[in-house]
């Protein structure tokens, strides 16, 4: 399966329980990665929970997403917002103009793109002296996350870890960005019901789909695990964002 297909099936999931980033690495960007009407184009979009941030702050923000069902569920949420533009393409082949935008990001995103053709991508759209930033939520292990942990790898087969996509970043980023790049972590707690909590365990890439065998074991599981862990329904999962940025070379 191409990687632009993975989440099509997930798109309602992912709507409805994928959490923002922490607002401390938000306004990070906004204070030293931006200026007022500067351009940002933010590539592998999805739902737009990342462009969302910048849309409200009032910053034109190009959504590069080549998922149709993603692409279309952030149409409907902001496609009424003039500085809002959707665009079918990829991170290697974003079709923007050259030398055009001020900042490029990648939320949760990254670790799925071809780094050598995103950089060169990124350098050809960039205007000078623009920035690349990466975001990525990731989970902090503990007593639930350790039991988590086991519950995917007996029920999803293709299931690496729950930081498996945070790795993945950080080994990528340091050929990315040449070895020149700023990482800063920003704890951020979070919060969710059970039934989100579910729905953000199926919007995963490595769930198992509803004509699996282990979709039911999957979701027992993992409802079993909260109803012990946490008797009411506020959940508190340990998290941080962590977010690399830099000048290309």
């Amino acid at each position: 399966m191409a990687n632009e297909n993975i989440f099509t099936t997930k798109v309602r999931e992912y709507a409805v329980s994928r959490p923002s980033y922490a607002p401390k690495a938000i306004d990070r960007i906004v204070s030293t990665m931006l200026k007022e009407g500067d351009s940002i184009a933010d590539i592998g979009s999805g739902t737009g929970i990342f462009s969302k941030e910048f849309l409200l702050r009032g910053y034109e923000v190009f959504c590069v997403e080549p998922n149709d069902a993603m692409r279309l569920e952030a149409e409907k949420a902001y496609g009424g917002n003039a500085s809002f533009h959707s665009i079918s393409s990829t991170a290697e082949q974003t079709n923007l103009p050259a030398n055009s935008i001020s900042l490029v990001t990648a939320a949760s995103a990254f670790h799925w793109f071809d780094i050598h053709s995103f950089y060169k991508e990124c350098k050809r759209i960039l205007k000078h002296n623009g920035i690349v930033c990466i975001v990525a939520n990731a989970r902090i292990y503990d007593s639930f996350t350790e039991k988590q942990h086991q519950i995917c790898k007996q029920y999803c087969p293709s299931y690496v870890s729950l930081t498996h996509g945070v790795d993945k970043v950080l080994r990528k980023a340091d050929a990315f960005f040449k070895g020149d790049f700023c990482l800063e972590r920003f704890y951020y707690p979070l919060h969710y019901t059970k039934q989100k909590f579910i729905a953000r365990s199926l919007s995963s890439s490595y769930a198992p789909e509803k004509d699996t065998d282990y979709y039911k074991g999957y979701i027992h599981s993992l409802q079993a695990l909260l109803d012990d862990t946490f008797p009411d329904d506020g959940i508190v999962i340990e998290n941080e964002t962590v977010m690399l940025w830099g000048k290309l070379s």
